[in-house]
């Protein structure tokens, strides 16, 4: 009969045990020094050790010829697995106070070889209350010849009392480079073929349990019939390779509904997890964030970051934080739905129309009425988003005072501003006249000054008030500088115009921030690479400008409002 390889390759001593190296210093050092104390607690994840560790710390005890911590593998407590000296209780199944009393009047029972008996129960925060008062008597004052090794995967359920007398011994998640080494000595003896790439999946998707990432290699060994690949994990995983992720992620930021709907209804017909899929997307997103915010940082920890840097210039850190917060409240609504395909559609197209929710202090809060008829309601209302100039909304009205005479609120609220062509033909004009103004006056002396005072706008982003546009500073870089204009430089023209339409506010968080007035302008990395080697070969000649134009007129000027996207979204449902 074929045994499953995580019975197969069950460690049988302490120096097979891997990512547990506290844990086994501390039992290796406590028996070789006698200091054995008379009831542990082993507390952690599925999967990370805590039963074999107990069977070892069994056999360890009882041995004969115990040598450096090491069993001699020859007594009778090292051969025989049915050792009467060593009780596995189940408390899952065996968890009123009839089987506790019965433990409580067998211990008083001597060895049968060794020199302890030892009382392995696993799951023990499933006993009832009862069942612990029974045991707490005998865990208090043991015999002497009796240790007790409580495992379980939630000690916040055990009572203080029975805590308080066991010895602690918190077992953490494996590393992945620890279940990667334990995963390669086990297809090398097995004589499998895998790729590096199928074992570091494994590893990932786990989540620090071994005994998951060995039943997830016994499982490909059954799906495949050669080679097995990182495709092949993900296949048996209902999840996605990170290029396949990566795609999804490109098609939710670049707004393609139609395409999104298509490939989830594609997973659907392919068995995907949902809720797995969800998980790997705020993964993704996670990432994406540390590698825009903290790059060195991530990329020393991570190493293969190619696949992050695309993505990374599309999309802001605001909307990588709000799409994290929807994600994860989908995932709390997803453990108590059957129907998690819609839960996550749904989460993509509020993640994908954010002109229908409105951002106060980060918070994401649905819109009053989703039907057709508040639509028709709502277009002679503010739409807010986190792209445009702040503005009172229609719902924040004084109490017993008319409805005409909005209330001013007290947070900001960013409302999607749509410009014309004709404003936008005006706004590259402003963007023209500002670039030549600042390398007319440029001082390398003030830039160098100023760069760490943008670099600690940091510390503003839980401002409620200005942090939305704190934001959209922070994702550029300050290049060039005058002592009354600023030019910023995006990866991407997507970020660089989303600075400049949101110019006025900006304008007004760096005056509040610095205590000093500039005029700002935005490019992105392309166009700055072309003004660099101008100005810096003298190619042509900068002169400044006075401005004669007056923006808040230019934008509410130009502003339109467009609703066609959201009524296709409600039709297309």
């Amino acid at each position: 009969m074929y045994q499953a390889l995580y019975r197969k390759y069950r460690p049988q001593t302490l120096e097979e045990v891997g990512g547990q190296d506290t844990i086994v210093k501390i039992i290796k050092n406590s028996i070789n020094k006698g200091k054995i104390n008379h009831a542990y607690l082993f507390a952690g994840p599925r999967g990370t050790g805590k039963t074999s560790i107990a069977k070892i710390f069994a056999k360890m005890v009882n041995c004969e010829h115990l040598k450096n911590g090491i069993p001699c593998g020859k007594c009778v407590s090292c051969t025989q697995t049915n050792n009467s000296d060593t009780i596995e209780i189940d408390a899952a199944s065996n968890n009123g106070v009839d089987e506790i009393r019965e433990l409580r009047n067998n211990v008083n029972l001597v060895p049968s070889y060794g020199k302890y008996k030892v009382y392995i129960i696993d799951e023990v925060h499933m006993l009832t209350t009862g069942a612990f008062n029974a045991l707490l008597k005998t865990l208090e004052e043991p015999p002497a010849h009796i240790i007790f090794i409580l495992a379980t995967t939630d000690p916040h359920k055990i009572p203080e009392t029975i805590l308080s007398r066991c010895q602690r011994l918190d077992f953490k998640k494996i590393s992945e480079n620890s279940i990667v080494k334990r995963l390669k000595d086990i297809v090398k003896a097995e004589n499998i073929t895998i790729e590096e790439g199928a074992l570091r999946e494994i590893a990932r998707l786990s989540d620090g349990g071994m005994r998951d990432s060995i039943g997830m290699l016994d499982q490909a060994i059954a799906y495949t019939d050669g080679n097995i690949t990182p495709k092949d994990i993900h296949d048996i995983n209902g999840t996605l390779t990170a290029e396949s992720l990566k795609n999804l992620i490109n098609v939710i930021i670049t707004r393609k509904i139609k395409e999104i709907f298509e490939i989830l209804d594609n997973y659907n017909e392919n068995g995907k997890n949902f809720v797995k899929l969800t998980e790997e997307i705020i993964t993704f997103m996670r990432n994406t964030l540390l590698y825009k915010n903290a790059k060195e940082y991530f990329i020393g920890v991570n190493g293969d970051t190619d696949i992050y840097e695309e993505i990374s210039r599309e999309i802001t850190t605001t909307e990588i934080l709000r799409y994290i917060e929807i994600l994860n409240n989908t995932i709390l609504e997803m453990k108590t739905t059957n129907n998690t395909k819609l839960l996550l559609e749904l989460a993509i197209i509020q993640m994908i129309n954010e002109e229908n929710y409105q951002i106060v202090n980060h918070e994401i809060q649905k819109p009053v009425e989703n039907s057709i008829k508040s639509v028709e309601k709502q277009k002679n209302e503010t739409y807010v988003k986190e792209t445009s100039i702040t503005k009172p909304t229609v719902e924040e009205k004084t109490v017993d005072k008319p409805e005409e005479t909005p209330k001013e609120t007290s947070q900001p609220i960013i409302e999607k501003q749509k410009i014309s062509e004709e404003g936008k033909k005006e706004l590259e004009k402003i963007k023209n006249i500002r670039i030549d103004n600042t390398l007319a006056e440029f001082s390398k002396k003030h830039l160098q000054e100023l760069k760490p005072q943008i670099d600690s706008f940091n510390e503003f982003l839980l401002d409620p008030e200005i942090s939305p546009f704190i934001s959209i500073i922070l994702d550029g870089t300050l290049k060039a500088a005058s002592n009354k204009n600023l030019i910023f430089v995006y990866k991407n023209e997507r970020t660089s115009n989303l600075f400049n339409e949101n110019i006025i506010n900006v304008e007004k968080t760096i005056e509040k921030v610095l205590k000093n007035k500039y005029k700002v302008i935005a490019t992105d990395i392309n166009h700055w690479e072309k003004i660099k080697n101008e100005f810096n070969s003298k190619k042509r000649e900068y002169n400044y400008t006075e401005e004669t134009f007056n923006l808040e007129e230019l934008f509410n000027k130009n502003e339109t409002n467009d609703f066609s996207d959201f009524q296709d979204i409600i039709e297309y449902n």
